[in-house]
């Protein structure tokens, strides 16, 4: 039975541990060329969610220096604002993708 923490999970979005216990079961099965692209593209979107991060973190640092000509300042606040609402999802996606991308390894047999 699912808990409603779980649930929540789902409807967030994510649903890494799901797809490791499908693959670890058996339930989840494609083949190498099947998984291939898609663990590409989850791979690159880790990538990408790591560069967001990293500039969040970056706006929020250039966020107190001084002496800022206003059209950089504008933007760092802007991407500081920005990072701070989604820097959550981030954090969790990269919690997360790591799980679709060895559930798909497992699931092709590629570990």
């Amino acid at each position: 039975m699912r808990s409603d923490d779980d649930s929540h999970r789902l409807v967030e979005g994510f649903a890494g541990d799901l797809f490791l216990q499908l693959a670890r079961a058996g339930w989840l099965v494609v083949t190498p060329e099947q998984a291939a692209p898609i663990i590409a593209d989850l791979e690159r979107t880790l990538d990408e969610v790591r560069a967001r991060l990293r500039k969040a973190e970056l706006s929020a640092t250039l966020l107190g220096t001084a002496d800022l000509d206003p059209d950089v300042d504008r933007l760092i606040v802007e991407c500081a604002f920005a990072g701070q609402i989604a820097a959550d999802r981030w954090e969790q996606a990269l919690v997360e993708l790591p799980k679709y991308i060895l559930a798909f390894r497992i699931a092709a047999g590629l570990r």
